[in-house]
């Protein structure tokens, strides 16, 4: 009877045991132990998109279904002077939010302040830091005009003196305003010929001197606010026989 009550005794007393150092281990937190993660930790990502010129900051959560009380987002583009640009209340987490930066800018700086739970969190986490993002600078107008090309073709009647000039773009339904400037001793150039408004591919013309048996000749075109020269090189000029 004795030894069951020691056995019985024993066991209460290593069931107080477990019992105890397992509160231990669960309640000591960073002085050490067992130590189960609770807190929550936010993060971001930001992508500049080209097609459509705004930077795309997408905003995460580490844990599932996370709603926090707000979300301030602070722009910078000198690295000195941070604006608030957006206040978010009840923001349930990710969450993508479009900047769109101010023209001419090359690069976007921006941290965030999130408040979940009565806490304050900053992203990036240390203070005066923050994030960096690269922002390609493209005119597409331009970058369209610079690869538009011309081709002119001229056309001596003999009979008549005249030079029909058809002209064409290296794009479908183009107007441009045409300025032929001519020169017979390849010296002193003048501006003979002035169409406006031509559509594209068209032609215009140019009675030559009798007398002359060459033209030389360059033109200026003016074609979507852009203007272009043929020949493209300042000092160059097309020659044309024109001896009948």
């Amino acid at each position: 009877m004795v030894k069951n009550n020691n056995l019985w005794v024993g066991l209460a007393i290593a069931v107080i045991l477990v019992a105890g150092a397992s509160y231990y281990y669960l309640n000591q937190g960073e002085s050490g132990g067992i130590i189960i993660p609770t807190s929550t930790t936010f993060s971001s990502d930001a992508v500049f998109d080209s097609e459509t010129g705004d930077v795309l900051i997408t905003f995460n959560a580490s844990k599932e279904n996370i709603t926090a009380d707000s979300l301030e987002l602070f722009i910078s583009y000198d690295e000195l002077t941070f604006t608030k640009t957006n206040t978010f209340e009840d923001v349930s987490f990710p969450i993508d939010i479009e900047v769109t930066p101010e023209a001419g800018e090359e690069t976007i700086y921006y941290y965030a302040v999130v408040s979940y739970s009565d806490k304050t969190y900053r992203l990036p986490t240390d203070a005066g830091s923050y994030e960096t993002v690269e922002i390609i600078v493209s005119n597409t107008t331009e970058e369209t005009a610079n690869l538009l090309t011309f081709t002119a073709v001229p056309d001596f009647d003999n009979t008549t003196g005249i030079v029909l000039f058809s002209l064409s773009a290296s794009e479908d339904n183009k107007t441009a305003d045409v300025l032929l400037s001519t020169s017979y001793d390849n010296t002193t150039f003048t501006n003979t010929v002035n169409s406006t408004a031509l559509d594209l591919p068209g032609t215009f013309e140019f009675t030559a001197n009798s007398t002359e048996t060459d033209l030389y000749y360059y033109l200026e075109i003016v074609c979507d606010e852009n203007t272009s020269r043929l020949p493209a090189e300042g000092a160059e000029w097309i020659n044309v026989t024109i001896a009948g």
